[in-house]
């Protein structure tokens, strides 16, 4: 549990960091709707994130939790991550552009299967 906290909450931080250099020091960068990228992959890290502090409230199995905060993880570094660096995609070779783009949605994927499995184990922990 303690690690599921810290890492969220280092996530966090990180993510409040990335949006307050958004918010301020991007938009002189790159274009508008790049900003718009940048501002999702924020959001999504930041929902993604407190969901690994808060599961780690709900769920007592130290497995269960290892499992469920690297399917976070890779969603918020296969997405949000892959967000972050399309936001530079002007400034990207072609080649890095072709590698991080599908990146994205299989993030996405994450994401869900963490939300999924995170329902199984709830499920599974209160019906035991």
């Amino acid at each position: 549990m303690k690690n599921s906290i810290a890492i969220g909450a280092y996530s966090m931080a990180f993510a409040i960091f990335l949006g307050a250099f958004g918010a301020h020091g991007l938009k002189s960068i790159v274009s508008e709707y790049s900003v718009e990228i940048f501002n999702k992959a924020v959001y999504y890290q930041v929902i993604h994130s407190l969901g690994i502090i808060v599961t780690a409230y709900v769920l007592k199995g130290e497995k269960a939790l290892k499992t469920l905060r690297m399917l976070f993880l890779s969603g918020i570094v296969g997405f949000s991550g892959s967000l972050y660096l399309l936001t530079f995609a002007d400034m990207l070779p072609i080649v890095l552009k072709q590698v991080v783009g599908p990146f994205t949605p299989i993030g996405g994927v994450f994401f869900v299967a963490s939300w999924v499995y995170f329902a199984m184990a709830f499920r599974k922990e209160t019906i035991n």
